[in-house]
C-alpha cells in the first residue's frame, strides 16, 4: 500500500492512500483500521487544537473515491468522540494491538512533511537523505547514504549548485569523475533510485580544478546544464528523457570564467552564471531545444567584489547575487538585461555573503555568511529593496557542537515552512552536515537543529524536495535579445 501525505489549502495535514487492490483491501477491517490509525498519527504532528475537525481521507482506486471531515469513510461517523472544544477521545480504541504495531513498522517516508538530501562530495560520493516532518525534526532514510557511483572533491566553491531537483528527478555532479548522477525520487517514502545509465559521463567537459561542478535544470525538466572550471569555463548541455537519463545536447560552450553557480530562470528563457574571476555574471539566452547564446553587453560587471551566487524571484523580474566581500546586489531583470535597484549594493555588515536564496513566497532573501557563521533574513520590499540590517541567527544555535560550521548553500522546500543550510563542518572534529530553520514563527528565522551527515568532507550542496515551485506565478513574457 502507498500512502502519500500532501497539505491541504488550509495547511492541514492530507493523507491519500492508493492502491491498485484498494477496493479488495477496503473490505478487509484491518485496512480499514490501518488507514484510520494513518489519519491519526498524521494528527499527531499538528500544533491545532481543532485537530479533528480538518482530517480528510481520501481513497483513489478505479474511480472509487470517499472523502470525510473528520469522520469514518465507512459509516459516516465521527472518528472521535466528544464534541468541539472537549477532549476528543478515541472511537477505535478497540482496535488491535498488532494494528498499532504494524502501523509503526511503516516506512519514516509515509509521514514525511519533505525530504532533504546533500551532495556530500566524497571521494566515493554519496547522498545523504531525510525526512523532515512539520517540526522540522529529521529521520535519516532507508538506504542512505546512497552510492552515486562517482567521485567527489571535498573542496571548491561554497555557492556551487552540485545538487538540483526537477520533478521527481535528483541531479548531483561528481566533480572528482567529471559526471552525473541522476536519481528517481519516490515522492512518498524520498526514497532514491538510480536512473538507468547512471552516472552520465559529462565527455569533454571536465572540472580540473575541481571548484565544483554547478547545475541548473529547466523548469519544464528537459534540459540541464553544467558549468566547470576547465578552459577557461564551459557549460554543457544535456538533454532529459522521460526517465531521467542524459544525453549531451552538443559540444560545451565557454562561459567566460570559471562558475561558481548556476540559475535558470523560472520561464526557462535565460540561464544565470556569476563567474568570480571576472566579477561578472554571464546571462545566456535558451533558443530552441535548449541551445544557449550569450546575449548582448554580458556579462555585467560588479563595481566591487566578486558575485558568487544567484536567485531570481518568480516573476522573473528581480534578479538577487550574493557578494564575497559581504554586499548583496539587486537587480531588475528584463529581456536579459541587468540594472540596478535603488540603494544596490546593499551592505550587510558582514565580510562574506556567498549564498542567497530566496523563500518560496520571494518576501525573504536569506544569506550564508562564513565570516560570522550565520544566517541572515533580509525583507525584501517594493523594487527589491532590502530592509537591513536584516535578521541574524547562529549556524549552530546555542550549541557548542561546532563553534563554526561554516555555512554554504541553501534551499527552502515547496511547502516554505523550513530553510535547510549546509555547513562544511558540524563537529569540532570535522564533518559535514546541515542546519535546519524554522521560518514560520515570531521571527524572520529560527534555529532548529545541526545535524551531522556522518560524512568526512565539509558539506556544502543540499536540496530540498518537494523543490520551491513558481507554478501559477505570473512569468514574463519570452523576449531573447540578440
Amino acid at each position: 500500500m502507498r500512502y502519500e501525505k500532501q497539505r491541504s489549502a488550509s495547511g492541514h495535514s492530507i493523507v491519500l492512500a492508493r492502491s491498485s487492490i484498494m477496493m479488495t483491501c477496503r473490505k478487509s477491517q484491518f485496512f480499514r483500521d490501518l488507514l484510520k490509525l494513518a489519519v491519526l498519527r498524521d494528527l499527531g504532528g499538528s500544533t491545532r487544537s481543532d485537530f479533528g475537525s480538518f482530517v480528510f481521507l481520501q481513497v483513489f482506486s478505479k474511480g472509487f473515491r470517499e472523502s470525510s471531515r473528520g469522520r469514518d469513510p465507512d459509516n459516516g461517523k465521527s472518528i472521535f468522540k466528544g464534541q468541539e472544544g472537549k477532549t476528543p477521545m478515541l472511537k477505535y480504541m478497540r482496535w488491535p494491538v498488532w494494528s498499532f504495531a504494524l502501523l509503526a513498522l511503516l516506512p519514516v517516508g509515509v509521514f514525511a512533511q519533505g525530504f532533504v538530501y546533500t551532495n556530500n562530495d566524497t571521494a566515493a560520493n554519496s547522498i545523504s537523505a531525510y525526512a523532515f516532518d512539520v517540526n522540522g525534526a529529521l529521520s535519516s532514510l532507508t538506504g542512505s547514504p546512497f552510492s552515486t557511483g562517482g567521485n567527489g572533491s571535498g573542496g571548491g566553491f561554497y555557492a556551487a549548485t552540485r545538487i538540483v531537483v526537477v520533478n521527481n528527478i535528483l541531479y548531483a555532479s561528481n566533480s572528482g569523475s567529471n559526471t552525473i548522477s541522476a536519481f528517481s525520487i519516490d515522492p512518498v517514502s524520498g526514497f532514491l533510485t538510480p536512473v538507468n545509465g547512471s552516472p552520465f559521463s559529462t565527455g569533454t567537459f571536465n572540472d580540473p580544478l575541481q571548484s565544483g561542478i554547478s547545475l541548473a535544470a529547466t523548469p519544464d525538466g528537459k534540459f540541464l546544464y553544467a558549468g566547470s572550471t576547465g578552459l577557461g569555463g564551459q557549460i554543457a548541455t544535456f538533454s532529459i528523457n522521460a526517465s531521467g537519463a542524459l544525453t549531451v545536447a552538443g559540444s560545451p560552450i565557454p562561459s567566460g570564467g570559471a562558475m561558481s553557480a548556476l540559475k535558470v530562470t523560472p520561464d526557462g528563457n535565460y540561464l544565470i552564471a556569476p563567474i568570480p574571476a571576472t566579477r561578472g555574471i554571464a546571462v545566456f539566452a535558451i533558443h530552441g531545444p535548449g541551445n544557449l547564446h550569450e546575449i548582448h553587453n554580458s556579462p555585467y560587471v560588479l563595481s566591487a567584489d566578486a558575485a558568487t551566487s544567484v536567485d531570481i524571484n518568480c516573476p522573473g523580474n528581480l534578479l538577487f547575487a550574493g557578494g564575497s566581500a559581504g554586499d548583496i546586489y539587486v537587480f531588475s531583470f528584463s529581456s536579459g538585461r541587468l540594472s540596478a535597484v535603488a540603494g544596490s549594493p546593499f551592505s550587510t555588515g558582514t565580510t562574506s555573503n556567498k549564498v542567497v536564496a530566496l523563500s518560496t513566497d520571494d518576501v525573504t532573501l536569506f544569506a550564508s555568511n562564513q565570516s560570522n557563521n550565520t544566517v541572515t533574513a533580509f525583507a525584501v520590499g517594493l523594487g527589491g529593496t532590502l530592509t537591513l540590517p536584516g535578521y541574524s541567527v547562529n549556524a549552530s544555535g546555542s550549541s557548542t557542537i561546532d563553534p563554526n560550521p561554516y555555512p554554504g548553500g541553501l534551499a527552502v522546500g515547496k511547502d516554505g515552512l523550513f530553510l535547510f543550510g549546509a555547513d562544511l563542518n558540524s563537529t569540532s572534529s570535522g564533518g559535514g552536515g546541515f542546519s535546519v530553520y524554522g521560518l514560520k514563527g515570531s521571527t524572520p528565522i529560527s534555529f532548529v537543529s545541526l545535524t551531522p551527515t556522518g560524512q568526512s568532507s565539509g558539506l556544502q550542496s543540499l536540496a530540498a524536495y518537494p523543490a520551491k515551485s513558481c507554478t501559477g506565478v505570473p512569468l514574463a513574457a519570452p523576449n531573447h535579445p540578440k
